[in-house]
């Protein structure tokens, strides 16, 4: 029976880990890299970036990998909660203190590495310590507090601007505190040394490139989540651009829109990923939330494509965010009771990080292609149309493979 007070530590330690990730995103990358290479910002930020992505993609898989081998008398989970948070505030001090763009980077790929080893520790939990009932409320919760991170990550950017030093101690010194309090709360696993399966190069190259076939509803949430992922990340930084060109609206109105929607639509998001968590839970049904939030992603997209109305973009961003909540808390506790094995929950978990962290990569190459297809019939300049339309298009295909599913409702 899990100890009273966990879900809310897992939640608060997810909170900051969320926030210690998004703070150097907001602006103090940004800032970093301006104040070292002021005259080739743009290419060294997308450097320092792709660099970043490539950590993420490869550290989280392998933490969960390694965390389910792990024979520390402290637990299996612990040392990588807590360890992953410390090994991120040391990676976003450096990035803080660096003076070249080499050390940004080492700064930042440290950063990430120690965030991904964390939430792998901390995802897994979920599996560990909660029956598969109870999974979908608290992927509620856990879903919940990682789109608010991003609050407490712009209040810092706020209140200390340009301080980047104080920022990044604070909100990577939360992480850690609340990892300290949920690993002493925790009742973490222990593994024995005689049940630890090897760790070899074979292990960990299958935690990183395999999909087990003998587990048909895994590969099946696996594809779909990667489907909506990519749709995401192709517009993800194209939000401003599509009001200047689109809509026709001034810098600082759309910059002021953007902001505006961002808030409502993360505020939305993380409501609806507790509200859609103890809906699905209490009626033991996971696969139409998944699937009808997915829908409406989807038209949303669609209906981006085809608008050039200020009124249309507001009410997507309401009605995506609601969606977004209810996608991300159901989804991720469906992928919870179809694991291919509990044993190896921090292996798989990972992986579907992946799914979500992949198209981070490829995006930022194609989408400038699909923009320069031919032109937008609703306005002159890029062709959001085709942009908005294909993201519409995936995210609306992935929504038939959850009605696949074979083992959960």
């Amino acid at each position: 029976m899990p100890r009273r007070g966990l879900v809310a530590a897992i939640g608060m330690a997810e909170l900051f880990y969320a926030a210690a990730g998004a703070l150097p995103l907001i602006l103090g990358l940004g800032l970093k890299v301006q104040e070292i290479a002021p005259a080739n910002k743009e290419a060294m930020l997308g450097f320092v970036a792709a660099l970043g992505g490539v950590a993420t993609v490869i550290s989280n898989p392998l933490s969960g990998h390694l965390s389910d081998r792990t024979t520390s008398r402290y637990g299996m989970r612990r040392p990588w909660i807590l360890g992953g948070s410390l090994l991120g505030l040391a990676g976003l001090l450096l990035l803080a203190l660096a003076g070249s763009i080499a050390l940004v980077a080492v700064g930042w790929m440290v950063a990430v590495t120690g965030y991904q080893a964390m939430v792998a520790g901390l995802t897994a939990t979920v599996v560990d310590q909660f029956p598969a009932e109870r999974r979908v409320r608290v992927a509620g919760v856990f879903s919940m507090c990682n789109m608010l991170g991003v609050v407490p990550a712009m209040v810092l950017s706020q209140v200390f601007k340009g301080e980047l030093l104080l920022q990044f101690t604070i909100c990577g010194g939360l992480a850690v505190t609340a990892a300290g309090v949920l690993c002493a709360l925790l009742p973490d696993r222990r593994l024995d040394p005689a049940e630890r399966r090897p760790v070899n190069v074979r292990s960990l190259a299958s935690a990183l490139l395999v999909l087990p076939r003998h587990a048909r509803d895994y590969r099946l949430l696996w594809v779909q989540r990667l489907l909506v992922s990519i749709g995401f990340a192709l517009i993800s930084s194209y939000s401003l651009y599509y009001l200047q060109s689109r809509i026709g609206m001034p810098t600082a109105e759309a910059v002021a829109l953007v902001g505006l929607t961002t808030i409502a639509s993360t505020l939305l998001s993380g409501l609806f990923a507790y509200l859609g968590g103890r809906w699905s839970a209490r009626i033991g049904r996971g696969r139409p939330f998944v699937l009808w939030a997915t829908a409406i992603l989807g038209v949303t997209l669609l209906l981006k494509a085809t608008t050039a109305s200020v009124g249309v973009v507001i009410a997507v961003a309401v009605i995506s965010g609601a969606a977004t909540g209810v996608y991300y808390a159901v989804d991720l506790g469906l992928v919870t009771q179809v694991l291919p094995d509990e044993r190896d929950a921090g292996r798989y978990l990972g992986a579907f990080a992946m799914a979500k962290h992949l198209p981070s990569a490829v995006a930022p190459a194609l989408a400038p292609v699909l923009l320069g297809l031919g032109s937008d019939p609703f306005a002159e300049g890029p062709n959001y149309f085709v942009l908005f339309s294909a993201c519409g298009l995936l995210t609306l295909a992935a929504a038939p493979l959850v009605s696949l599913l074979r083992n959960v409702r």
